[in-house]
């Protein structure tokens, strides 16, 4: 049992919540801190900083006027600018303005000038991106990066690369009788053998040592397409298949030409689940997918993706600050196009809604990763920081994007919108994201 689990009072739950609130505070804070931050560089003045919705827990005051507070409902924050009616700067307090002296409407939101207020709403999902950056590089750097060095720093306990002999700190020096110079040499051999026995020689403690390994990569289920036809049969993520009608196969390959040849007729499909077999029935259905070569093309599917492991793995090895500073943009880069690519997935019928998930799915990955120790949990804050400064982008009106695309129809028109208009892509846009979160949060719900 974990330490998170032996909380009293609290016990299993605290395993999700407490990791969750961790990672969602972290990023909101930021996310809020950027737009105060900002605000504070060109001259405006800020009533609350706020880390939830809500009735307030409890708060203080600084002594430049602003009030930060814990409120009652924690998923999410907003900074109230001097001469706002409401949290969201969507509505302008005129009753507060006109009260307020000429040199303290200088300091008002509505007074900024519209280059200033693009920036102070821009600087959110800005600070997001830095903070991804920043914890995507300080793990290259304080933790370190997989190098391709021929040296096994880690053995999975119960894998083949355990029961074969390998160990920690073995050396590898040859494969099949030929020289390797880099990890990925034996990874290759080993993968390209088809579960044909290979010869690997390693150096340990001074010693040269030979060690037959016949490595076959279990086809292990990564994740279930929801609306597919392996989650209608009762397929898991963890699930390792190891049959398809009674016939063993040792490849991913295998259950592919299987399902490929099935013609849409049912498959019998074994597993193993928690070490104990299991059959499935499954009817593998046409699908519109991407090939490899980028087009589309027609082909029956289980809906599953799968990993496999070597069950060994090379050193870690600290970046220069260079390094990691190339790892943090790059890493935060691709955070950023892979969401944009699955949004247009869902747009064009090729994507799962089902992947979408809300606060129950991060608390649970938040658990999981505490459970894997803090290099997972940071990279789990770091992929919800990226993600929510790209989604708070969107021109969605309630959301950073839609205030930028209101400032950008002003700076085109010379004016403003009117404020009827306003409210109407405000209201469009709220109900658009209450629908997204209540539609997310029930895909939480039919996956417990």
């Amino acid at each position: 049992m974990s330490f998170l689990e032996q909380i009293p009072l609290i016990g299993p739950v605290a395993y999700y919540i407490v990791p969750f609130f961790v990672v969602l505070m972290v990023v909101v804070f930021i996310h809020e801190y950027g737009h105060y931050k900002v605000a504070q560089w060109c001259g405006v003045k800020s009533d609350a900083f706020s880390i939830g919705f809500g009735p307030e827990l409890f708060g203080w005051q600084d002594k430049r006027g602003t009030r930060w507070k814990l409120s009652l409902i924690p998923l999410g924050g907003y900074v109230k600018f001097r001469g706002d009616a409401d949290p969201s700067s969507a509505t302008i307090d005129e009753e507060a303005l006109a009260s307020m002296s000429a040199e303290e409407r200088q300091g008002s939101f509505p007074a900024a000038s519209l280059p200033r207020r693009a920036a102070i709403v821009a600087a959110g999902p800005m600070f997001n991106f830095i903070l991804a950056a920043f914890l995507f590089g300080g793990l290259a750097y304080f933790v370190g990066m997989p190098t391709d060095r021929p040296v096994i720093d880690e053995v999975e306990q119960g894998s083949q690369a355990e029961d074969a002999g390998f160990r920690p700190g073995d050396k590898l020096a040859a494969v099949n009788g030929q020289p390797v110079t880099a990890f990925s040499d034996l990874a290759v051999a080993a993968r390209d053998s088809n579960g044909a026995p290979i010869s690997v020689e390693v150096e340990r403690d001074g010693s040269s040592l030979t060690l037959p390994f016949a490595f076959t990569p279990p086809i292990i289920v990564q994740s279930v397409r929801t609306d597919g036809a392996a989650a209608e049969a009762g397929i898991e993520a963890g699930d390792v298949v190891t049959g398809v009608d009674g016939k063993k196969i040792a490849l991913f390959e295998d259950l592919r030409d299987a399902v490929l040849a099935s013609e849409g007729k049912p498959i019998t499909i074994s597993l193993l689940r928690d070490g104990e077999p299991l059959d499935v029935t499954a009817t593998p259905e046409m699908r519109e997918i991407r090939d490899e070569q980028g087009e589309i093309v027609t082909r029956y599917l289980l809906g599953v993706t799968h990993s496999s492991t070597l069950g060994m793995y090379a050193p870690l090895e600290s970046a220069s600050l260079l390094e990691a500073a190339e790892t943090g943009v790059s890493q935060t880069y691709g955070v950023l196009s892979g969401t944009v690519f699955f949004i247009y997935e869902l747009f064009a019928g090729r994507g799962d809604v089902g992947d979408l998930g809300g606060p129950i799915r991060i608390a649970e990955f938040s658990g999981q990763a505490a459970e894997r120790g803090p290099s997972s949990l940071i990279t789990l804050m770091a992929v919800l920081s990226a993600s929510i400064g790209l989604i708070n982008l969107f021109p969605i009106p309630v959301l950073d994007g839609g205030h930028l695309l209101f400032y950008a129809i002003e700076a085109i028109r010379g004016k403003p919108l009117n404020e009827r208009a306003q409210e109407i892509g405000l209201t469009i846009g709220f109900a658009l994201i209450i629908t997204l979160m209540l539609f997310a949060t029930y895909n939480d719900v039919i996956r417990l």
